[in-house]
């Protein structure tokens, strides 16, 4: 599991991507949280589909005291046999951009690859995108 932050000088620049981009479509929302006025939730569903909705929430409402996006990759087969599900939780607050990790196994399994793969993929998906983040201590 991942730690991760981003540089607050980072975070308006990725904001748009996460709203106006694809950068994100591989990713299917499972929890979407706007604190906002008022709080908004929205429940599983394709990022790519839901996206336009959320920023116009983003767009529309005082600005977010804090969001929480829960993403899952769509197809985590393609980064490990044994992924039943790969997540990567978004968390916006203080003007700030935290992100964590966490796998899921199909089949219960002593070989510890899994994780690293998950890591590994989201670091170089941050990467390709040239978003910097750095380890959280």
């Amino acid at each position: 599991m991942l730690a991760l932050e981003m540089e607050k000088t980072q975070v308006k620049n990725f904001m748009a991507k996460l709203l106006k981009e694809n950068l994100f479509d591989a990713f299917e929302a499972r929890t979407i949280e706007i604190l906002t006025t008022p709080r908004i939730t929205i429940e599983a569903a394709a990022w790519n589909q839901t996206r336009p909705l959320v920023y116009e929430i983003i767009k529309l409402c005082p600005k977010p005291k804090q969001i929480k996006i829960f993403f899952a990759h769509a197809n985590p087969q393609e980064i490990h046999t044994n992924a039943a599900a790969l997540f990567l939780n978004l968390m916006y607050e203080n003007d700030g951009i935290t992100f964590t990790t966490a796998t899921s196994q199909k089949e219960f399994s002593l070989e510890k690859t899994l994780n690293p793969a998950w890591d590994n993929f989201v670091r170089d998906f941050f990467s390709r995108a040239d978003i910097k983040i750095f380890d959280r201590e």
